[in-house]
């Protein structure tokens, strides 16, 4: 007999999301994570009364309803943690016109017909069919996810806005070019520009908002990742901190099965079933190593990993009383946005989090909270780091007040920094480019190990993540005659 039924490598939202759901049915999980705290990109930390989030402006999928939302109810600790809605969603800040994403989709679209009047049919269409697609896409993962249909059976429109460029279906519908920029603002979310990421990578996202709201948790994100591990042990899994995985064990007889995990420390572990959601080029060249590392050279080529950010975090004193989440775009060339060489320009593209506006437990009386996230290629070489964080916090001075003599705690991440706290390759921040054709991984093979989190099948984002550990849960409960879970 194995010592457990699943054992999940990594605490990202993925990982929790899948042992969440194991646990809650009854099957005997382990879950391990190298750090000594869980939650991945989706963590937080304290600075001289701050609280900051690492990686995360805002995300859904936690309000009644959401993903999130109903893995914590069957662990029983949906009430533990609380959630603040933002609304508006953020404002994006163009050349000549301020954007305010209102968490209404009907008060968006009368909000976008207002500034662009010729457009308003197409406005009206275009959502349209968004909501349609998102809805049939729904569906779709709601069916996989409790075990009773396979990923390749989805509806004609998913799978043509699979193979298409944002940019395409913009202009199916659009002829104004600010139009067009207004409704990429959420590019750097994943990380792609319009004619570089798959219309229903953008579509999925952008619209999960509209429908299921953006939230922050009270306190920080790291508080929803404890609140998972609490409900994880609650409900019988065992977790291991500060001890990660240092190879995914193979049959001796049948090397297209796993029979378990040995730690770093040397502790091994066997399991019927294994969960990476780990950094996949660490799954596969590290923890599988041999054949398979040509597996993980293959899609790191195609189609490759995304955009990492250079993250700075202030404390200052004062009350920053603008947008609680601000998208800055000096131009409408969205596509220049995301060249190389773009980085720490004074014309490049910034995303600011105040966070305190609305959590008023994330800072001091009468002081702010505030996160800078400039986009910049993942990477493991090294920044001039203070050089970088002069431009980028005076980029940010001249849309917010950041006077230097009121500045309590300033401090910045790189991707190599992001590398070294979360795992990810280079400090990618979404996993695999979500490319148009890109329909998942390629199975590698062994029947028993699972890809969770954004490096699995369902791309980039905090949600999208929560959704692949849920397909991967779903999977693994299906086999054990468990289905329709959530």
């Amino acid at each position: 007999m194995k010592d457990f039924d699943v054992i999940v490598i990594g605490s990202g939202i993925g990982g929790l999301v899948s042992a969440g759901m194991l646990t809650s049915q009854g099957l005997k999980t382990l879950m391990i994570e190298r750090r000594t705290t869980p939650g991945g990109y989706l963590s937080s930390f304290r600075r001289k009364g701050f609280v900051f989030d690492s990686a995360v402006d805002c995300i859904s999928g936690v309000g009644p309803g959401g993903l999130i939302y109903r893995t914590l109810e069957l662990l029983g600790v949906n009430r533990e943690v609380s959630f603040i809605k933002i609304d508006p969603i953020r404002v994006s800040m163009f050349p000549d016109l301020e954007i305010t994403i209102d968490g209404d989709i009907n008060a968006y679209m009368d909000r976008l017909t207002a500034l662009f009047p010729p457009e308003a049919t197409t406005i009206k269409g275009f959502f349209e069919k968004s909501e349609r697609v998102y809805n049939e896409l729904q569906s779709t993962l709601g069916t996989i996810i409790s075990g009773r249909l396979e990923l390749n059976t989805i509806t004609p429109d998913v799978i043509r806005l699979m193979d298409v460029s944002y940019e395409n279906l913009l202009n199916e519908f659009f002829k104004d070019y600010r139009l067009k920029a207004v409704l990429s603002d959420r590019c750097p979310f994943i990380g792609l520009p319009p004619s570089g990421v798959s219309a229903i990578a953008m579509v999925n996202m952008i619209m999960s908002y509209f429908k299921l709201g953006a939230y922050r948790s009270t306190g920080g994100f790291q508080k929803l990742a404890d609140v998972f591990i609490d409900g994880i042990k609650k409900n019988g899994g065992k977790v291991i901190f500060g001890n990660g995985a240092g190879k995914i064990l193979l049959d001796r007889d049948d090397n297209c099965i796993c029979n378990g995990v040995r730690c770093e420390n040397g502790e091994e572990y066997t399991a019927n079933h294994v969960i990476s959601n780990a950094d996949f080029n660490h799954t596969f060249r590290c923890l599988l190593g041999g054949k398979y590392s040509l597996f993980a050279d293959d899609l790191t080529h195609n189609p490759g990993i995304t955009t990492s950010f250079f993250i700075v975090y202030i404390g200052i004193e004062g009350n920053v009383d603008v947008y609680s989440s601000i998208g800055y775009f000096p131009s409408y060339d969205m596509e220049k946005y995301f060249s190389p060489d773009m980085s720490f320009r004074e014309d490049s593209t910034i995303g600011i989090t105040v966070a305190s506006i609305e959590d008023k437990s994330r800072a001091p009386d009468s002081c702010s909270a505030v996160v800078l996230h400039e986009m910049i290629e993942a990477s493991d070489k090294s920044l001039d780091k203070a050089e970088c964080l002069e431009k980028i916090m005076k980029k940010a001075g001249n849309i917010i007040p950041l006077t230097k003599d009121k500045i309590v705690v300033l401090d910045a991440a790189t991707s190599q920094t992001l590398e070294r706290y979360t795992g990810n390759s280079k400090g990618a921040a979404f996993g695999w480019r979500q490319i148009p054709g890109f329909k998942g991984i390629k199975r590698h093979g062994i029947r028993n190990l699972y890809i969770a989190g954004h490096w699995g099948d369902m791309g980039g984002g905090v949600l999208a993540a929560a959704y692949s550990g849920a397909k991967v849960a779903g999977e693994i409960l299906a086999k054990e005659g468990i289905k329709d879970v959530i």
